[in-house]
């Protein structure tokens, strides 16, 4: 579940011309606000009109990285009030050293976050880890979300035979333009800021001990999407998700990766239309 991100952080940046966003009304504001437990966490916000989309960014990336260089912020800002937290032990946020401070602390960001700002309801999303993240929000707040997305993520099997059934579905092999967008980014990652091995090592073993987390789908009454790439295991990640859940879209993106579907098009485009046809407004 905690695949290295930085990598597709770092693509982000020569693919933006593929994912071109509508105008959106400003750039982001950075914005902070402190936990119950005493960590300062860090917040882009893109006060654009409408009811409000929160995502959350995959292990070792950013608020910026993973939603604002492909253009998704700005996307959903010409409709949207889009927040974007970076989590804890990353970003600018603060970045404890104990594992003790990640794992459930995750979770009550996001839920403290919402409650500082007054929103009593939103879209939910995130990438990877982020989409981690969505599922256990999903169980803990269900109460509290318009629409569900998950990216490069979804709901494993927990039956070892229905695992084994959707893992036979996935296909093989490597997106072809993986190594030349990496290539690309190569010198460019060179000057980007360092994670705190620390904090990013505490992340994944609080992780390690606390997932995964458990959810009853059918329970869900609210829309769900999921894409991922068809070489990122999409089958193993929504064939449950597929039989379970009453409103479910599943986006699979032709020839991408874990690192490269993020930087696709067609992410962008699924996502804002999914959101846009499911909101209240």
């Amino acid at each position: 579940m905690l695949r290295i991100f930085v990598a597709a952080m770092a693509i982000t940046s020569v693919v933006l011309t593929s994912c071109e966003p509508n105008p959106a009304p400003a750039g982001p504001v950075d914005r902070w606000f402190t936990t119950s437990d005493g960590v300062k966490l860090h917040y882009l916000e893109l006060a654009g009109n409408g009811t409000p989309v929160v995502l959350l960014h995959g292990y070792m990336g950013t608020a910026s990285g993973n939603w604002v260089a492909p253009g998704f912020a700005q996307a959903l800002a010409s409709r949207h009030r889009v927040i974007l937290l970076d989590q804890r032990g990353h970003g600018e946020s603060d970045k404890p050293h104990e594992p003790a401070a990640y794992g459930e602390r995750m979770v009550t960001d996001v839920i403290e976050l919402l409650d500082s700002l007054s929103i009593s309801k939103a879209h939910i999303g995130g990438y990877s880890m982020g989409g981690a993240m969505t599922q256990v929000l999903m169980k803990r707040i269900p109460e509290r979300f318009i629409t569900a997305s998950f990216g490069g993520a979804g709901v494993e099997e927990t039956d070892e035979a229905l695992k084994a059934e959707a893992k036979a579905l996935d296909p093989t092999g490597t997106d072809p333009e993986e190594a030349e967008l990496l290539a690309l980014f190569a010198k460019e990652m060179e000057n980007m800021p360092e994670p705190d091995p620390i904090a990013i090592q505490a992340v994944a073993d609080a992780w390690g001990t606390w997932w995964p987390q458990a959810i009853d789908l059918p329970l869900i009454d609210f829309p769900v999407l999921a894409v991922n790439g068809e070489f990122d295991n999409p089958y193993s990640k929504t064939m449950r998700m597929t039989r379970e859940l009453n409103q479910f879209e599943n986006v699979i993106v032709p020839s991408r990766s874990h690192l490269t579907t993020i930087v696709d098009p067609i992410y962008l485009q699924r996502l804002t239309a999914f959101i846009d046809t499911h909101d209240p407004r």
